[in-house]
This record gives C-alpha cells, structure tokens and sequence, in this order.
C-alpha cells in the first residue's frame, strides 16, 4: 500500500471512529443553541374530587365483608358450573366435536374464576 494512502487512512480512522462518541460527551450541546423554553400554560380551574369534603368515610372492613360474601357466593356458582360442564363432558364424545354450550360454560368458568381470583387479591 501506498504510504500516502496509509498515512490518510491512519487519521481518517480514528476521526471516524470517534465523531459518534462527541454527542454523548456534550460536545453537540455546545455548538447548537438550546430550544427556548415554552411558556407555561394556565393550568386552569383546580381539579376536584368527585368526592364531597363532607362525605361519609368508607369502613374497609365493610368492603372486605362485602367482597367476602360476594366471593362465597361466586364459588359456589362456579362449582355448580363445573359440575355441569363435568357432566356434559362426560355426555359428550369429545373425540369427534366439541359442542358450543360446551365451551361457552367453560368460558363461563373461567371469566368467573378470573373475578373471584381480583376479588381475594382486593382489586
């Protein structure tokens, strides 16, 4: 190789190599001038809660007895329903087709299942 072309490629390398890395560094910030800042908006009338001030407080263990009942309740629905999807399976050859009350009692088991799961974890 040519001495000239190697000498060139000797400079050209390490400017190339490091041009990337001046951003990250700050000196990009330095040659361009900083955006002006945008004025501050109003932020108009104050939020307000969809709560009156004056309004009874909510016991929480009023709302655990309540989610309480309504989880017994849900267990005892979604164990009638496994016990009929039991037996229509049972009725059903499931080797040729499954019928379509058959799956939508198991959708049924599972959306209800999914409520009594948020209900004990208190969400």
């Amino acid at each position: 190789m040519d001495t000239k072309k190697r000498n060139f490629l000797t400079t050209l390398i390490p400017l190339a190599i490091g041009m990337p890395l001046f951003p990250r560094l700050g000196f990009a910030n330095a040659q361009m001038p900083t955006p002006p800042m945008p004025a501050q908006q109003n932020p108009g009338p104050p939020i307000r809660s969809p709560f009156p001030p004056d309004a009874p407080k909510v016991n929480p263990k009023d709302i655990l007895k309540q989610n309480q009942k309504q989880i017994h309740d849900d267990v005892e629905k979604l164990y009638e329903l496994a016990s009929e999807l039991k037996d229509e399976v049972e009725k059903t050859d499931a080797t040729n087709t499954l019928s379509l009350p058959l799956i939508q009692k198991a959708e049924q088991i599972e959306k209800l299942a999914k409520q009594v799961k948020n209900l004990t974890r208190g969400s």
